[in-house]
């Protein structure tokens, strides 16, 4: 069984339930393998063809033609992964929270820019999950970045939210309409069964955020963070 899905804009998702020898001698791998009996090399597989989404579409062809995925559309903005040729927009962002105590500075840009490449490398394709840029509907613009990450947390590999909003949006309750999504995300998408929240003790509005989210506290002051959990 061979099957070829047209993505639009020239793109094309291949379904196989085995790899194919070409006539040149080179192996023809599948975008998607199919069936429980599939040996071959494709990155996705699948056990029945009813279990090929339109989300699972997406994502491999996001994956195979390097393309960011569009992870969530709120009322007011659009959620996706981050390009390299989103930097310059992230520095801008950046530039505006310089004096915020909470926020860690990028790197230098060719540092930052191996960083971005690395990061959609083994964070979005290893993982799907991490941290996405937030825009504007309406023009276009960056106004946040928000995610899932990982975080060590009592020796285990556990899940938090982070995020950030650009100073010109701060108090429009961007965070709130773009992270209540990413919760819902993170149980439906991802399957995971809980999140964590790590904020400095004295950032009120994070900590505000989190209880409004349904977080509850899990560890005080530890090491000047508070540590919030919320179970999915």
């Amino acid at each position: 069984m061979r099957k070829r899905i047209d993505m639009g804009k020239d793109r094309k998702i291949i379904i196989s339930d085995k790899d194919t020898l070409k006539p040149d001698g080179t192996l023809e791998i599948p975008d998607i393998g199919l069936g429980e009996a599939y040996l071959g090399k494709a990155s996705y597989v699948v056990y029945d063809e009813e279990d090929i989404d339109d989300d699972l579409l997406k994502l491999v062809c996001a994956r195979k033609y390097n393309e960011p995925l569009v992870i969530a559309r709120t009322e007011r903005f659009i959620i996706r992964e981050m390009t390299v040729g989103d930097l310059p927009h992230l520095y801008e962002l950046y530039q505006t929270l310089s004096d915020c105590p909470y926020v860690e500075p990028l790197y230098e840009y060719e540092d930052e820019k191996a960083f971005t490449i690395k990061y959609i490398e083994n964070m979005y394709g290893f993982f799907g999950y991490g941290l996405w840029l937030v825009f504007d509907k309406k023009t276009g613009e960056l106004v946040a970045r928000a995610g899932v990450e990982n975080r060590s947390i009592d020796g285990q590999n556990c899940q938090e939210l982070g995020y950030l909003v650009k100073k010109s949006w701060q108090g429009k309750h961007v965070a709130w309409e773009v992270m209540k999504h990413i919760v819902d995300i993170a149980k439906d998408r991802f399957g995971l069964e809980e999140l964590y929240i790590c904020t400095v003790k004295t950032n009120i509005p994070s900590i505000q955020l989190a209880l409004k989210l349904g977080f509850t506290l899990y560890a005080g002051d530890t090491d000047g963070m508070n540590i919030y959990r919320k179970k999915l």
